[in-house]
């Protein structure tokens, strides 16, 4: 099988020592992996999934609705079922989302239809005394704020279907009768238990969810995997305290794969955890410092406005793929998106248009294309990477941006990391190293 760049991402070629003794435990026992960023835990995690296929049930639970798109096509490189993962609201309230596009019928609003390229799911709407007595059902859920119409059909999260082959055939060119829901989702509810549960990301949930959440319907065991240096989530624990709690014995990895040693210099005086991310380094054998690649820059503006051209000529001159465009929250997400628009890019984003109803969720995420930039929060991004990163906007005003969001989102990056600032520069950067950066100042240029 020929593989792009980013596929080839996913797959480990040689373990090292750390990864296989993960490996090599039971599919039976409980574990935690700790490791830092670029170590592999995700894709350990993916390994792990498939050695649980061939003895049971399988699910893979993340805490954000990014990094399960991201995951889901890892797990379909691997030959795993991409549907057997959710993310945390999902997986307390719906259960595995479907891939496709859902349609209703306007004569006949008790069919629903999941279109996925050429196949074409019909289902019937049931009542809910007789979904106990199928063995397979499905729930339609709306991943956005709807119509009053479409509330009163079918309210959220209220109504079943079963599989049926009745006579309402569906025709996507009769659009006054078959309507497409943008934000229509179909899923399947979670079994009472799973054999084999795997949690990626586990330090964004609380002991007290893991427990509830995952070991109470771990049939056979639980598999976690975190980092506490990229704890995002202020309700979530330590990987050491989930270990602790739990009794589950830790398998730490060794090593960082993913960044140049030229970026984890600058990334281990971001953190303020106990990490070493320079004498781990692989990467490339470990010669990855400057100048076999380039420092990160830290670049002054004199606005905004000025840090998105700069990116945008940046990409357009040196010709870049493999784009993420990080920020602090969603209204950046769109801001940064209009920018790149009115000049004619195309990109991928995954955002909100408000926090008050109706807002609406824009997700066009695709992580097979590198061709793309990214646009994503530093919440949004957890779990990926990129080769050339872009950390706009990193300015010391906003409070509500943690260290380990802002170390998450300098530690996505493969090969360059750029970050700017119009104000005053965050002060997590404060105990950067000057010899490990190069700093430019474009507030004198005229």
């Amino acid at each position: 099988m020929k593989l792009n760049m980013r596929q080839e991402k996913w797959f480990i070629s040689n373990l090292d020592n750390s990864q296989r003794k993960v490996m090599t435990r039971k599919i039976d026992e409980n574990i935690v992996v700790k490791g830092v960023a670029g170590s592999g835990k995700t894709n350990l995690a993916l390994l792990r999934a498939l050695q649980a296929m061939d003895y049971g049930t399988y699910a893979i639970a993340v805490f954000t609705v990014a990094l399960r798109r991201m995951v889901a096509y890892g797990m379909e490189i691997f030959g795993l079922d991409k549907e057997r993962i959710a993310y945390e609201w999902e997986w307390k309230h719906c259960g595995f989302a479907k891939t496709g596009l859902v349609y209703y019928n306007t004569k006949h609003p008790d069919y629903i239809y999941l279109v996925n390229g050429m196949d074409i799911l019909c289902l019937k709407r049931i009542s809910s005394r007789e979904k106990d007595k199928e063995s397979i059902i499905y729930g339609l859920h709306f991943d956005d704020y709807i119509s009053s119409e479409l509330y009163s059909i079918y309210g959220r999260r209220t109504s079943w279907f079963v599989k049926t082959t009745d006579v309402y055939d569906f025709n996507i060119n009769n659009e006054e009768e078959f309507v497409y829901i943008p934000s229509g989702i179909i899923y399947t509810p979670k079994e009472p238990s799973i054999d084999y549960i795997i949690v990626d990301e586990a330090q964004d949930f609380s002991v007290s969810d893991i427990k509830g959440e995952f070991q109470s319907m771990a049939n056979k065991s639980l598999s976690l995997f975190g980092d506490s240096a990229q704890q995002m989530n202020s309700r979530g624990s330590s990987i050491e305290t989930i270990a602790q709690s739990m009794g589950f014995n830790v398998y730490p990895l060794e090593f960082n794969y993913r960044m140049p040693i030229s970026i984890a210099k600058v990334a281990q005086q971001i953190t303020d955890k106990d990490v070493d991310l320079i004498g781990c380094n692989k990467k490339d054998g470990g010669g990855t410092d400057y100048p076999n690649y380039p420092k990160p820059i830290i670049a002054k503006y004199r606005s905004r406005e000025e840090e998105l051209e700069a990116i945008y000529n940046r990409i357009q001159t040196e010709d870049l793929d493999d784009v993420a465009i990080l920020v602090p929250e969603e209204s950046d997400v769109m801001e940064v998106n209009d920018f790149l628009k009115q000049k004619g890019m195309n990109t991928q984003v995954h955002y909100r248009t408000g926090k008050i109803v109706p807002f609406h969720t824009i997700n066009t995420l695709d992580f097979s294309n590198n061709d793309l930039p990214c646009i994503l929060t530093y919440y949004a991004a957890k779990g990926s990477e990129f080769d050339n990163v872009f950390v706009p906007f990193a300015d010391n005003t906003n409070t509500l941006i943690s260290r380990n969001s802002f170390y998450v989102a300098c530690t996505r990056s493969s090969r360059s990391l750029y970050i700017s600032y119009s104000g005053q520069v965050t002060r997590f950067l404060a105990r950067v190293n000057e010899n490990y950066i190069t700093r430019l100042d474009f507030t004198k240029n005229k």
